[in-house]
């Protein structure tokens, strides 16, 4: 970090705002912006550069694909010039309040990017005019409320790319207020922040979210602040990574006028992002979930981009433990419907720009958005910028299940590119995490084009307490809102350690089981499930529990599909596809449906600013303490189209330390599917 450190106070010493000697800035390290007139400025390229636009251009003649999405692009830009502004959208229809700041900074990193790509590439002059015009606009509001430094991080990035992108379509009076703006409205409150975390931290009031051993951190500090806006540097959750490089970006932008500030912040946001990046170690599974995996992914290719444009390598940052591999899980645990596995505050879906930066970082063109069935991208400039794929490796083969071990997690389906396929994720754990429900032995079942199990993924951030201790007295984030099973009615503690502690694969025939014991309070291997995929097109779960870790049990699978239950049988429609489930075990247990309206469930603390997840219902079985055997208990249930015909229907219910043990002997003995019982039997 010295020497990167080094690296950057001789660029800044070099490197005089106002200059128009393109030796020296060239000497630093710098390359000058150049339009598609070919005219020169002094902001350093940040992200885009000469080389990519002119690479773009020279591509596009014999690339239609690519052709296309520039001229996607260009049409963006295009209405993005008949719309408000992002700063009169601010004070005209959110009047200029704080909260929506970081949704409209999302909105101005996008506009931006967009705008100034379609400049570059086109040298249209109406793009660059209304990209500097949204520029000022935004350096002209009177804060960018450090106080939600979140949304000031978005703010910042957008006007550093945007100040970056189009610096020969501003003035020299333009790019001083721009500059000012970055200065005074974010990275003086950064430097504070900085050196108040210090504080905080070395006084034991801040730790960083570790998840071994638990911590608890605190929902304010001494003087009234909120955790999140102030811990970020120092924490490792999705805010570091965000926070850290619009902080990092600015610096690099107004590194001329301001070398010694531009010095400290790039030097201290270049340390702290390390404890972002520690999240996707140790195999790329994000534990906040998909869509702040996604997001924190992104703006950490936005970071690295950055550090190549500027001095030519990123100093060895993105190859981080858990960086390299993290487009397998952004793959995995993206459903054949396209909709994620969205465990805690998650979203069905996200932006997945930062798939065509992997793919080209690392050399895996089986990186692609359009496999994983994804929707489109919310940042095409930046999807144009990073799917430039010269010289990556023949196309890989994506394993059709896979184990994220340190996540608690596995992802199994019967096909790539089939929205048809059968696809089942299951999430152990462990359970904590900046935002996370209670969930240990969730699970998402798409079929058919259908996602027939749903995970309800994130509640209201403004109710009382959502984010610190009071969290799970809501329905979504409570252990009764998950696919999983729940022990008189009660949540699964805060800081449990479920995990996998099996994975398997044989022909027609993928398993996972895990251990959620401790997450119920109870002695190691009493409390287990197993989900299995079985022959492509049936899904198997099987719970079983120690009969001293009984009590009344539920067993609850929320889903958008229409219910209709005979006894051990329902059948779940949607879309015009059918999924039928079946108790195979115990004998005698039947299904019941219940609404998913937290209004009629005990999670029911400000129910009425709670989502009423409508149009979802729980699909339930419930046994009683008088109903429970002496013997362990084993729940079992089938999914299936046609669960009459499916495999696992002739075949006994087997105890989960056989599995392993029979898929072994089917597949010895060729008998077929690998759980059906072999003749002896």
């Amino acid at each position: 970090m010295t020497r990167l450190l080094t690296t950057m106070l001789m660029s800044f010493a070099l490197f005089g705002l106002g200059t128009d000697t393109t030796t020296a800035t060239d000497a630093a390290g710098f390359k000058a912006s150049r339009s598609a007139t070919g005219s020169t400025s002094v902001v350093p390229q940040i992200v885009l550069t000469d080389a990519i636009v002119d690479g773009l251009n020279a591509q596009r003649e014999s690339d239609a694909d690519l052709s296309s999405d520039i001229g996607r692009l260009v049409a963006d830009a295009d209405a993005f010039l008949n719309v408000p502004t992002i700063s009169d959208e601010f004070r005209a229809e959110h009047n200029a309040r704080p909260s929506e700041l970081h949704r409209l900074g999302e909105k101005s990193v996008e506009r931006l990017t967009t705008l100034g790509l379609a400049w570059r590439l086109t040298g249209d002059p109406r793009f660059a005019r209304r990209g500097r015009e949204e520029l000022l606009g935004l350096a002209q509001l009177e804060t960018w409320y450090p106080a939600h430094f979140l949304g000031l991080s978005r703010i910042s990035l957008a006007v550093t790319l945007g100040y970056s992108w189009l610096a020969d379509a501003l003035s020299a009076e333009d790019r001083e207020a721009i500059a000012t703006a970055l200065i005074d409205k974010a990275l003086r409150h950064a430097e504070e922040l900085y050196g108040r975390d210090r504080q905080y931290y070395d006084g034991g009031w801040v730790v960083p979210h570790l998840w071994v051993p638990p911590v608890e951190v605190q929902g304010t500090l001494p003087d009234g602040t909120a955790t999140a806006d102030i811990t970020w540097p120092v924490a490792s959750f999705n805010w570091n990574i965000v926070c850290n490089t619009g902080m990092a970006l600015a610096a690099m932008a107004v590194s001329a006028s301001q070398p010694d500030l531009a010095a400290r912040i790039f030097d201290r946001a270049t340390v702290s992002i390390r404890n972002g990046l520690s999240l996707f170690a140790p195999e790329g599974a994000w534990p906040e979930g998909p869509m702040y995996g996604a997001l924190s992914g992104r703006d950490a290719a936005i970071f690295f981009s950055a550090l190549e444009s500027v001095h030519g390598h990123d100093f060895g940052l993105s190859k981080a433990a858990g960086i390299p591999s993290f487009g397998d899980y952004l793959m995995h645990v993206t459903g054949p419907t396209g909709l994620l596995f969205n465990y805690g505050d998650s979203e069905t879906t996200t932006d997945f720009v930062v798939l065509p930066w992997l793919s080209n970082r690392f050399g895996r063109p089986d990186y692609s958005w359009r496999k994983a069935g994804a929707p489109g991208l919310s940042l095409p400039a930046l999807n144009l910028i990073w799917r430039q794929t010269e010289g990556v490796s023949p196309s890989l083969r994506q394993p059709k299940a896979l184990w994220f071990g340190d996540a608690g997690l596995v992802t199994m389906r019967s096909a790539w590119d089939d929205p048809d396929a059968t696809y089942v994720a299951f999430k152990a754990g462990p359970v904590q995490s900046h935002h996370n429900n209670l969930d240990a032995g969730t699970f998402v079942l798409d079929a058919k084009g259908v996602r027939w199990a749903v995970d309800l993924g994130r509640g209201n951030y403004l109710l009382p307490g959502y984010f610190t201790s009071e969290r799970f007295r809501y329905y979504r984030t409570a252990t009764i809102g998950q696919n999983t099973l729940a022990f008189d009615g009660a949540n699964q503690k805060t800081n449990g350690r479920a995990f996998i502690e099996d994975f398997a694969q044989f022909p027609g025939f993928d398993f996972a089981i895990g251990d959620l014991s401790d997450p119920y309070n109870r002695k190691s291997g009493t409390v287990r499930r197993r989900v299995a995929l079985v022959g492509d097109e049936a899904v198997l779960v099987q719970d079983e529990i120690a009969a001293a870790s009984t009590g009344a049990v539920t067993w609850t699978m929320h889903t958008a599909a229409r219910i209709d239950i005979d006894g051990p049988r329902a059948t779940l429609k949607q879309d015009g596809k059918q999924m039928t489930a079946v108790i195979l075990s115990p004998a005698g247990a039947t299904f019941h449906a219940r609404s998913a309206d937290p209004c009629q469930t005990k999670y029911d603390t400000d129910c009425a600013d709670q989502h009423p997840n409508t149009g979802i219902q729980r699909l339930m079985i419930s046994l009683v303490g008088k109903d429970l055997p002496d013997e362990p208990l084993r729940i079992v249930v089938l999914f299936s189209e046609e669960a009459d015909r499916a495999p696992s229907s002739v075949m006994p219910v087997i105890p989960l330390d056989e599995w392993r043990l029979r898929a072994t002997l089917a597949r010895e003995t060729g008998e077929g599917t690998a759980i059906r019982p072999s003749p002896t039997e």
